[in-house]
């Protein structure tokens, strides 16, 4: 018997694909989906970048990550890059698996709603103990931020402003024990019960992007600024590039977390990595 008769069979089930082959094979399909002068190529590759470098994200279900991507290519945003969006596992404790997440973020909000050509200019901020700080309602409603630049002290509230291109704005604020309730009650915690993601590394940014959300109700907006708010920190597994995105956008875990007295046990540390100062990888308003 020769060496070439006892060679292991040459027959081999082949490899399943893994998320980037997916991510690749699914270019045509995001471009069929993505708004005119945006380019699917650009999307495959920043959420490759994506998928290498956030912890657990090649674990999560497939179809969640393809799902959010696609929501994406619809919207006209780069996951994890300009502060566009974020793509994000978590655990879901009762499927039993890491899903896909889509975190709008505030740049990501601002570019939907200059888009709308109805908004001139947006601003949040955060205000400090030794800011000068007035806010006035009524018929004549003012707000006044003067920041003490040198010692500004703790957070006491946080804002958003917008400017209206035929001249009128408004604005939103919360105060930080609001803030700080919201986050209690929304943010994702670990199985140690410790708040993780972006409002556990970036809290103010966070903070400003939910008062832009609260806001939100109360200024003109584009479809596609209205659909990043409904899809925002939700969950899809339809990869159809026709399909309405606020349609096939589920929020059922959000609703989990907040009907349990206790908190939710939603995976590991799943913080992504350094992003720019101007970007703002921040959770949604879940209502």
């Amino acid at each position: 018997m020769t060496t070439t008769d006892l060679a292991a069979p040459t027959d081999r089930t082949p490899s399943r694909p893994t998320i980037g082959d997916q991510v690749r094979q699914m270019e045509s399909q995001f471009a069929l989906a993505m708004p005119k002068g945006a380019e699917a190529a650009q999307l495959v590759r920043d959420a490759l970048t994506a998928i290498r470098q956030t912890p657990h994200l090649s674990e999560a279900e497939p179809a969640s990550v393809l799902g959010a991507l696609m929501t994406c290519a619809q919207l006209g945003l780069r996951p994890g890059v300009l502060g566009h969006a974020w793509v994000l596992p978590y655990w879901n404790a009762r499927k039993r698996i890491y899903e896909a997440q889509l975190i709008v973020g505030y740049q990501g909000l601002t570019e939907l709603a200059y888009r709308s050509g109805n908004v001139s200019s947006i601003i949040a901020r955060t205000v400090y103990a030794n800011d000068t700080f007035d806010v006035e309602f009524g018929l004549h409603e003012n707000l006044i931020h003067r920041p003490n630049l040198t010692e500004p002290g703790d957070p006491i509230a946080h804002y958003a402003v917008v400017h209206f291109r035929d001249g009128g704005a408004n604005f939103w604020v919360m105060t930080e024990p609001e803030m700080q309730a919201w986050r209690k009650r929304y943010a994702p915690t670990n199985k140690a019960g410790n708040i993780v993601g972006p409002w556990n590394s970036d809290y103010e940014a966070m903070a400003r992007k939910t008062c832009l959300l609260r806001l939100a109700k109360w200024m003109p907006k584009s479809t596609e600024f209205a659909h990043a708010v409904e899809v925002d920190n939700g969950v899809r597994t339809n990869i159809d590039p026709s399909a309405s995105v606020s349609v096939v956008t589920n929020h059922d875990h959000i609703r989990a977390e907040v009907a349990d007295a206790e908190p939710v046990a939603v995976g590991e540390v799943l913080t992504p990595e350094p992003t720019p100062a101007n970007a703002f990888p921040e959770d949604g308003d879940p209502a």
